[in-house]
C-alpha cells in the first residue's frame, strides 16, 4: 500500500519498475497484460509482462506456470515485495507456482519478510499509525484502513469484517468461513491466525 511504512512502499515500486524494464518513473517501456475479468470496482485482474506479447492484441491465451514465471507478478513475489493474495478465480497450478516464489523470498529474507508481522501481529489504534506499522497482509491492511476512517481502536473490528460478508476458503482444511474467523484481535493488537498463503478469498467479479 502506497501509504504504508517507508522505505518499503518505494522499494516495492522501484522493484516493479525494474521488472518492467523502466529506469525511472518517466520511462515508458514496452509491456502487456493478460486478463479475463475485473474486480468489483471495474479494475482488471491482470498479469503484467515486460516486452512485446507473442500473440496479437485480444488473442485468447492459456496462462500456465512456465509463462507465469516471466510475469512481473511472479518476480515481485520472488523479490519479496508482493504478498500472497489468492482468490478462487486463480487456478491451483498458478497458486502453487506463486508459492514457489514466495518460499524463495521468505527463505532468503527478501523485501518485506524480515519485518513482516502478519502472523505475529501489530498494535494500532488510529488511522495515521497505518503509515508506520510493520508490513502485514495487504487485505488486512486495507480492512484496517476502512475501519479506522471512522473508529479508534479495534473494538468492533471483527464484527465489521463479519458484516462485510467477505469469505475465504481455508486450503488446509477445505472449509469456507467468514474472513473474520481467520483474524485474531486482542485489545488493539491484530494478527492473522492462518498464513494467507493457505487462504483462498471468495471473489466478487464483473
Amino acid at each position: 500500500e502506497k501509504a504504508a511504512i517507508q522505505p518499503f512502499a518505494t522499494q516495492a515500486r522501484d522493484s516493479m519498475l525494474e521488472h518492467i524494464g523502466a529506469q525511472d518513473l518517466g520511462d515508458t517501456p514496452r509491456g502487456y497484460v493478460l486478463s479475463r475479468s475485473a474486480d468489483a470496482h471495474g479494475r482488471p485482474i491482470a498479469f503484467a509482462f515486460a516486452g512485446d506479447a507473442p500473440e496479437p492484441d485480444g488473442a485468447s491465451v492459456f496462462l500456465d506456470g512456465e509463462r507465469l514465471r516471466d510475469s512481473v507478478n511472479f518476480r515481485q513475489v520472488r523479490s519479496g515485495f508482493a504478498y500472497p493474495l489468492y482468490y478462487n478465480t486463480l487456478f491451483r497450478s498458478l497458486r502453487e507456482t506463486f508459492n514457489e516464489a514466495l518460499d524463495e523470498a521468505r527463505a532468503a529474507d527478501r523485501g518485506y519478510w524480515p519485518r513482516d508481522a502478519t502472523m505475529t501481529g501489530v498494535t494500532i489504534e488510529t488511522r495515521p499509525e497505518l503509515t508506520v506499522i510493520s508490513p502485514i497482509w495487504p487485505k488486512l491492511w486495507r480492512r484496517l484502513e476502512e475501519w479506522l476512517r471512522n473508529n479508534e481502536g479495534l473494538d468492533g473490528f471483527l464484527d465489521f469484517i463479519h458484516d462485510s460478508g467477505e469469505r475465504a476458503d481455508n486450503l488446509l482444511t477445505g472449509e469456507q468461513s467468514s474472513l473474520d474467523d481467520f483474524i485474531e484481535v486482542e485489545g488493539n493488537t491484530v494478527r492473522m491466525k492462518v498464513d494467507p498463503r493457505h487462504l483462498r478469498v471468495v471473489s466478487v467479479i464483473t
